[in-house]
């Protein structure tokens, strides 16, 4: 299969074309969606990478009337979409310099209005000019707009002039918005009114009579606050036909309109969290394992294979959701990663030169320092388990464990399968003590492998999926290895190479971008310091809980955390049991499993390291002398060896 390389590189919505028809996949929670049908607005919420903007593409009418649609219902017209992404940096600057809010609020307004009833109009060509059976190019000819010269005087009424003369005065407006004290302001419509009239000109053509309008505005939290506060009331008084919708990161926090009145979930909006729903429908894994190999077809040029057909049709999603297609687009997906056990992981690492003579130091290491007559050619015998051996260091740096006692559970394990290791301390400790066996080969831990793994690691973020799947495919190609199946090592390659590019990309995220990255790259060198203990009696922490200090978290560590939380940089989790058993946690704050292979860090949601509001303060907005020392003080349990080679001495 020739692949178009470039195609597999576009994991961001905006990479696409804003028709999406035909590279759009229904998720599994599409019916739930009921957007088409809907009578209200909706808030829709999801992390980024979730498919939001991919989501409202396919919604958009550039793409319900493509060209490429070859049979488009009639009641499509019931829900004309218009996707208006913000532009942050031309509304940001609807503000201050010498006018009043209360003016700017009106500006704001009927600029809004002018970008979606140019974009209407818009959409009313394409419908012309699309497949749709009842609204054909000469009907637009004869279409005639009367209501819009009451706003613009000297406005024509014909639809293609009509949308001229709006285009040339939006660019008057925006020269007008860099040169306030230069020029005059230009006359704008009304926004709501001046849209439904236009609305109201074309419902009284027979083929447009049911037609509805519905906005959707991306990223609605980057607006400045007065002009969330416009489209709040534009939410609020949405009805058919013109129902304005949000996307956000996060869920609604200013619910305040341009009068008195607020929006509320019960009576004005429907919030539809994206990322719950994908959770709930519990095919998440299909599902990326859907996307993923019909982005294959498209790069291959198969644009109508049997697989898009399927995934494409949202007449096919009940067929989707039986385990038996299930199970087999997963399967496909795992015979493409495969995935080792944790026990093969350590008999081939046992078979590795370098590997099993850095084990046998660390068991003969422990020996010494707990002073026992025993030696490392007493536990490394034939026939002893490979899983048990990696395990022996950490149970050999157990005060609580004698070296004798290990020894005699090594010998029934080895002999009949029985005993401490069989019963726990293999499950508890391999997955931590192959970690740090593979440690110092940093970019080659095959515990990042597998497809299952990578959903993992993803933590339900389709985004974050593709880029490691991608990331493996280009590895493989750089390594002459460009069919699957993907060997281990090039898939725990690619997902360090991929981990490494994400940590990098954090310093785009917004107004805290760089400092959200060192407080990742700070997070995650002490939990890598404290997995490398030598009695791993924590070997899995990865999240962490603020449960102690003597105040309250402040505004700004609030903002740090919500923040952290709206750009998936910290998952945020239902508290688990408090290891000190007194009083309750509020919430624990997992790394993203994404940055887990940067780190040689585990993955999985195990153990959680509690820190005083103090600490988290030093951690987010510490110079390197104070974080210095908060990991000194996190990290006591390390040897004066491993914390200088960490970094911490």
């Amino acid at each position: 299969m020739q692949i178009n390389a470039s195609m597999l590189a576009r994991t961001r919505a905006e990479e696409h074309d804003a028709d999406v028809w035909g590279e759009f996949f229904i998720p599994p929670y599409f019916d739930r969606l009921d957007l088409t049908t809907a009578t209200k607005s909706a808030y829709i919420t999801g992390k980024r990478g979730c498919g939001k903007t991919m989501l409202l593409k396919y919604f958009d009418y550039h793409t319900a009337f493509s060209k490429r649609r070859t049979d488009i219902p009639e009641d499509a017209i019931e829900h004309v979409g218009i996707y208006w992404r913000v532009d942050t940096q031309f509304c940001s600057s609807l503000k201050f310099r010498g006018i009043e809010e209360n003016d700017w609020s009106v500006i704001f307004e009927c600029y809004f209005g002018l970008v979606i009833a140019t974009e209407l109009l818009h959409a009313v060509q394409v419908i012309a000019e699309s497949a749709y059976p009842k609204f054909a190019v000469g009907e637009l000819t004869a279409l005639s707009l009367p209501s819009a010269a009451d706003y613009l005087p000297g406005a024509p009424a014909g639809a293609r002039e009509l949308v001229h003369h709006l285009e040339s005065l939006r660019r008057k407006f925006t020269t007008w918005v860099s040169n306030v004290k230069a020029m005059a302001r230009p006359l704008l419509p009304p926004g709501r009114d001046f849209i439904l009239s236009l609305i109201k000109d074309l419902r009284r053509l027979p083929a447009l009579s049911k037609l509805s309008v519905f906005v959707y505005v991306d990223e609605v939290e980057n607006l400045v606050q007065y002009q969330r506060h416009v489209l709040n009331a534009f939410l609020k008084h949405s009805q058919r036909p013109l129902i304005v919708s949000f996307t956000s990161k996060e869920h609604p926090s200013d619910n305040a309109t341009t009068g008195p009145e607020s929006i509320n979930a019960t009576h004005d909006y429907r919030l539809v969290d994206l990322d719950n729903l994908l959770t709930l429908t519990g095919a998440a894994m299909p599902f990326f394992a859907e996307v993923f190999l019909g982005n294959l077809d498209i790069a291959a040029g198969e644009t109508a294979s049997d697989r898009l057909n399927v995934v494409r049709s949202q007449a096919r999603l009940a067929d989707r959701q039986k385990l038996t297609y299930q199970r087999e687009v997963v399967a496909e997906m795992r015979s493409r990663f495969p995935q080792l056990s944790d026990k093969q992981i350590a008999t081939n690492a046992l078979q590795t030169p370098a590997l099993r003579e850095s084990l046998y130091r660390r068991i003969g290491k422990a020996l010494k320092d707990r002073r026992s007559h025993l030696a490392t050619e007493d536990f490394v015998t034939n026939g002893v388990p490979a899983d048990a051996l990696v395990t022996l260091p950490a149970l050999l740096n157990r005060e609580t464990l004698l070296p004798d006692n290990v020894l005699a559970e090594l010998k029934k394990y080895t002999s009949d399968r029985n005993g401490s290791f069989a019963s726990s301390w293999v499950h508890n400790n391999l997955f931590g003590a192959l970690l740090e066996l593979y440690r110092p080969f940093a970019r080659e831990c095959p515990l990042y492998s597998g497809f299952d793994t990578l959903c993992s690691m993803s933590n339900n973020n389709l985004r974050n999926f593709l880029i490691l799947c991608y990331k493996t495919l280009e590895v493989a190609e750089l390594r002459d290895s460009a069919e699957p199946p993907y060997s281990v090592d090039i898939q725990c390659r690619a997902a360090y190479d991929a981990s490494e590019q994400l940590i990098k990309e954090i310093r785009t995220f917004g107004r805290f971008g760089e400092q959200l990255r060192v407080f990742v790259l700070r997070l995650g060198s002490i939990f890598r310091a404290l997995q490398a203990s030598p009695a791993m009696s924590e070997p899995e922490q990865n999240q962490f809980t603020i449960n102690s200090g003597g105040r309250a978290l402040q505004a700004d560590e609030l903002d740090f955390i919500a923040e952290a939380l709206r750009f998936g940089i910290l998952v945020e989790q239902l508290e688990t049991k408090s290891k000190s058993g007194v009083g309750q946690d509020i919430v624990d704050y997992q790394l993203n499993p994404i940055y887990a292979p940067y780190f040689q860090i585990s993955y999985r949601r195990k153990r959680k390291l509690e820190i005083s509001v103090e600490q988290f303060h030093t951690l987010i907005m510490g110079n390197e002398d104070e974080y210095r020392d908060l990991a000194r003080g996190l990290a006591r349990q390390l040897s004066e060896v491993d914390a200088l080679q960490l970094g911490f001495l």
